[in-house]
């Protein structure tokens, strides 16, 4: 059974046995784009080899372990990421992160020496890879990293890890910045109405879907935030209503983390 999901006649969605991540590819005049390309060696190779032109650019939605393992694989590529995602990997940190996580997964991977950006984007700014001309976003809150994408010739919008029908939102770096991600996501989605809105774990939502999701996050986020504001102890977390998203304990983890975060942020705020 093929495990790629043809959302156009230029477009294919792959997934991940692990997590559902999502690889994006993108097919126009001879040219391969592949977002976020991973995660297992053999799943990489299935990708490449699903048709007979090199893929001549890559883009990273943010610069997490599990977007960021193919492109060691891809050496001729051109890796184009936010000047963020291009600092993680600069660094080591994000080296450090496959390194460790991928020890944990059973997954192997390839020359990390390789692991890189060509091309760092401030965003927002149009940008063109190959035949695409792009608009990237900035998308904080995960990450501090996150780029949004919006494909107009393919009514695509590329979120990273928003939107997902498979878990709650996970912010690893601010609540606030995670609200204002998904404001920016709503009006953009409303403005664009793209044919798919493709998520960074588990199957492309349509534009109605993606809203839903988008203002059930926001209700969720809304209230964590509430809760810090009003002083609420983090320990209390389960009094916050929290979206079914099935992600069992990594859903009941990012809600706990999410909590301690904005209560934190709300500790260190001016009076």
């Amino acid at each position: 059974m093929p495990r790629g999901l043809a959302l156009s006649d230029h477009v294919t969605w792959w997934p991940s046995t692990l997590y559902q991540t999502t690889t994006l590819e993108l097919r126009r005049d001879g040219v391969r784009l592949l977002v976020d390309p991973g995660i297992a060696p053999w799943e990489i190779e299935e990708v490449v080899a699903a048709h007979p032109e090199p893929v001549g650019h890559v883009l990273l939605t943010h610069a997490d372990w599990d977007h960021v393992l193919g492109v060691p694989a891809l050496p001729g590529a051109r890796v184009t990421a936010s000047a963020g995602a291009a600092e993680r990997i600069r660094s080591g940190t994000a080296r450090e992160d496959v390194e460790r996580e991928s020890r944990e997964a059973y997954v192997t991977y390839g020359d990390l020496g390789l692991l890189r950006v060509d091309v760092a984007v401030e965003p927002p700014a149009e940008v063109d890879l190959g035949p695409w001309h792009v608009l990237a976003r900035p998308a904080p809150g995960h990450t501090e990293d996150g780029l949004v994408t919006s494909f107009p010739d393919e009514r695509l919008l590329v979120v990273g890890d928003y939107l997902s029908g498979l878990e709650i939102p996970a912010a690893y770096v601010s609540v606030s910045d995670y609200r204002e991600t998904l404001r920016m996501l709503i009006g953009v989605i409303e403005r664009e109405r793209p044919a798919f809105v493709v998520v960074g774990h588990g199957p492309p939502h349509p534009a109605a879907r993606a809203l839903a999701i988008a203002d059930e996050d926001l209700d969720y986020i809304e209230g964590v935030l509430a809760f810090a504001d009003a002083g609420c102890d983090p320990r209390h977390a389960e009094r916050i209503a929290v979206p079914d998203r099935g992600g069992g304990p990594s859903d009941a983890a990012s809600h706990v983390r999410n909590v301690e975060l904005a209560c934190g942020e709300r500790a260190a705020a001016p009076a």
